[in-house]
């Protein structure tokens, strides 16, 4: 921290983290990385993970992609610069600004040397950290900047084993009857944490018996002086080994994602279904009995968590560089999996692939492509795709499409007769085969953020489909795809009785009326939905039992929506959004009965100031978003309000004036949202009151607001209840961000003093704009 933020030296400083796989450096570097960021004392930072096979231009845009993340998209196409491009783009971005980049897990000094002329020293302060297993890389860092990581001490290891392996316990230590092996097993971890975490997630689900601890350390037992990385391929093999049969196919199955690729829940899951690797269990549906299994691996530390949902649990995971080399590894040894690099030809002689990912493959690798009767997964990411790949795989069931730039799904596609699951999420593809409607075992079609315009009439014959996502991007920038729209359905909605998902789909009233013989219907998002529709629409969703998720879009400001009809009310929601005009500005009388609500967005709904006064004792809603309501002149929110809250947030709300917090509400609030608000100049009244407040977020607030939210500006007791703000404002038409921390209890009236740290003001007019993305009006599904 001293070295990134405390060090004077004004010119461009490398830091390296050296260590041997699995000691820990980016768990350090990460948290590090995360402390400094929200410090506000560098003007950009950026996480970069660096696969072994990294190619520069590649890297090169995957910086300018985070250095904009949450910000504006590039001026062009990121994926259509040429290298002097993107030299050029991300020199200009940086110039004059003081940067903290962060390049994980670097294998080749090269690496650096390609990126060097692309990051200016502007000798203000700008920090680079590299962590790395090589010690020719960990040679690059300025003088004295190196931390060398080792394996923890015995101490050290022994308390991390305990917290892991007895967590459930209210001490977290190890019972007596156990030391010995407990001991003895540790040893063979040789003070490595990602070891010693898995073996004690391992433990932790054992029996906590000397037998049962002892068969775990014979099966650890072998032979040989290997303290090194072979140690920990035993023991993270030993952990897949471990895994209930069900759970080591699905686990393996995530090889199948190319290196530093976020697993995306849902898909994963749907993946997993189309595999035939998920079977029924009593009255829990196959995406039920998945999800469990997500969760089991997050338990046991092989899937990490990146993101999390509204209800608290993983939305992206990612898995640990060692762990997947030990499960790509062991794919291979079985000739499942085959995974081809930019250049590199697909193997011939493994006629009986299973599995295959061609990951920005150039247009010569089909020539090499043997017959793959075998295969069963394709897929293809930032590759060219070529009809002739897909003639002969009669027993393919996944093929999933990222980033390709084709108009056209081939004709080929309506051949496979066995698939199951077809994405083409981020793609060109404009037009789907007239024949789709062959894929009589299709269970997901994934379309979102494709450039789809209409479906074929034969999509209405897939009799198995259970999800169908469809929402077309806005223009041809994959970096920055909304606002998107919305596809309408042809006719014979009805047929698809196994629809769990439907969503960002234009209503009409014969689809509407369709919708009631979708009773396994779980998700449901409407656009265009007006008076008419609504008529229809309670008598469908009354017969969806299982419906926990609803998003109903006016796109309309002349439609009012009555909900009150809603009978009987879908007491099972978990996600509802709204968006358009309420009548009379009032909530439906049955909100109250929602008491499985998590989360809640309305918008444009001109709610009355009295009716959001049903909200405030839903027992389990954790997220509120309140957009552009212009009646509301005064919040109160009283005590005991809103339990379980922990993110609000108020948007576009032009008339308001005044917010009171009074003792006791809103306990849990982590995060606070405030937007437009222009006649919002004064502090909300006993905000104190407010005892976990973490983070305060402002988008065009007025600017005496900012400056009442700033205390005297000193530091801060390590003991405080300090909270973030974040303020992001425009100024002659450009966008700005400021960040500040201030302690709740010491806010004052404002002063004439600059009451902004880090003095100098940032322009961060192309990185502000994707944060501000998450102010926008358009709902964020």
């Amino acid at each position: 921290m001293k070295w990134l933020t405390g060090d004077a030296d004004p010119r461009r400083t490398i830091v390296t983290v050296c260590g041997m796989g699995g000691v820990g450096k980016t768990t350090l570097a990460t948290n590090v990385y995360t402390k400094v960021a929200a410090t506000g004392h560098f003007d950009c930072a950026a996480w970069v993970p660096v696969s072994r096979n990294f190619t520069t231009h590649d890297l090169l845009r995957t910086i300018l992609r985070e250095l904009h993340r949450g910000g504006t998209s590039v001026k062009q196409d990121v994926d259509e610069m040429d290298y002097r491009s993107l030299v050029d783009a991300l020199r200009g971005h940086l110039a004059h600004k003081r940067f903290f980049l962060l390049l994980d897990d670097v294998w080749d000094a090269a690496a650096w040397f390609h990126l060097r002329t692309a990051l200016p020293d502007s000798a203000n302060g700008s920090r680079i950290v590299i962590t790395t297993r090589s010690r020719e890389v960990a040679a690059l860092r300025s003088t004295n900047r190196t931390i060398m990581m080792e394996p923890l001490p015995q101490q050290e290891a022994w308390s991390l084993f305990c917290s892991t392996a007895f967590r459930e316990d209210v001490d977290r230590g190890c019972p007596h009857r156990l030391r010995h092996w407990a001991s003895k097993i540790l040893d063979r971890c040789y003070g490595l944490p990602l070891a010693i975490v898995s073996l004690g997630n391992l433990m932790a689900l054992k029996d906590k018996t000397e037998f049962a601890w002892k068969n775990v350390y014979d099966s650890l037992a072998w032979d040989g002086e290997d303290h090194g990385i072979g140690q920990v391929s035993r023991i993270l093999n030993f952990s897949v080994d471990d895994l209930p049969h069900h759970l080591k196919r699905c686990f393996l199955y995530c090889s199948i994602h190319p290196e530093d690729m976020l697993l995306k829940r849902k898909i994963l899951i749907r993946e997993w279904i189309a595999q035939g690797l998920i079977e029924e269990r009593g009255q829990r549906t196959m995406e039920e009995v998945a999800d469990g299994y997500v969760d089991d691996l997050v338990q046991r530390n092989l899937l990490l968590v990146a993101l999390k949902n509204e209800y608290g649990r993983a939305k992206r995971c990612l898995i640990h560089d060692l762990i997947r080399e030990v499960i790509v590894h062991r794919s291979r040894d079985d000739r499942f999996f085959q995974i081809s690099g930019s250049t590199t030809s697909v193997d011939s002689k493994t006629n009986q692939t299973r599995y295959l990912t061609l990951d920005r493959c150039n247009g010569d690798y089909h020539q090499s492509t043997p017959n793959m009767p075998s295969l069963r997964s394709l897929y293809v990411l930032k590759s060219e795709l070529h009809a002739s790949l897909l003639s002969g795989l009669r027993l393919l069931t996944v093929l999933n499409l990222w980033f390709i730039k084709i108009s056209k799904l081939p004709g080929a596609v309506t051949n496979l007769r066995n698939l199951r699951y077809l994405g083409i999420r981020s793609t060109y593809i404009e037009e789907l085969p007239k024949e789709l409607g062959k894929l009589h075992n299709l269970q997901t079609l994934d379309a979102k953020w494709s450039m789809i315009k209409t479906l074929p009439s034969t999509i209405t014959k897939l009799k198995n489909l259970r999800h169908l996502i469809l929402f077309t991007r806005g223009g041809p920038d994959f970096s920055f795809p909304a606002p998107g729209t919305a596809i309408a359905l042809p006719d014979g909605l009805q047929n698809l009785r196994c629809l769990q998902t439907l969503k960002y789909v234009r209503a009409d009233q014969k689809m509407v009326r369709s919708l009631g013989s979708l009773k396994q219907m779980r998700s449901l998002e409407l656009f265009g939905v007006d008076e008419r529709i609504l008529a229809d629409l309670p008598s469908a969703l009354s017969k969806m039992s299982c419906l926990v998720r609803l998003g109903i879009d006016s796109s309309d400001s002349n439609v009012t929506l009555d909900l009150e009809s809603f009978s009987p009310p879908p007491v099972k929601l978990k996600t509802f959004a709204i968006i358009g005009k309420l009548t009379r500005g009032m909530l439906p009388s049955w909100f109250s009965s929602l008491t499985n609500l998590v989360q809640l967005y309305l918008r444009s709904s001109e709610l009355r100031e009295d009716s959001i006064g049903i909200l405030m004792c839903l027992p389990r809603l954790l997220h509120l978003s309140l957009v552009d309501v212009h009646t509301v002149r005064s919040l109160t929110f009283a005590a005991g309000c809103f339990p379980v809250l922990r993110e609000l947030s108020l948007q576009g709300l032009p008339n308001l004036t005044r917010i009171e917090f009074q003792k006791e509400s809103l306990a849990c609030l982590h995060l606070l949202m405030l937007g437009r608000c222009p006649q919002l100049a004064d502090v909300p009244k006993s905000i104190k009151n407010l005892m976990h407040l973490e983070n305060l977020e402002l988008f065009e607030m007025p600017s005496e607001f900012a400056e009442k939210m700033a205390d005297d500006g000193g530091d801060h007791p390590d003991d405080e209840r300090i909270t973030v703000v974040k303020n992001i404002f425009s100024r002659s038409g450009r966008l700005f961000e400021k960040k500040f921390h201030t302690n709740l209890s010491n806010v004052q009236e404002p002063s004439k003093a600059d009451v902004f740290v880090d003095g100098n003001l940032v322009d961060r007019c192309m990185s502000v704009r994707l944060k501000v993305s998450r102010w926008q009006s358009t709902y964020k599904y």
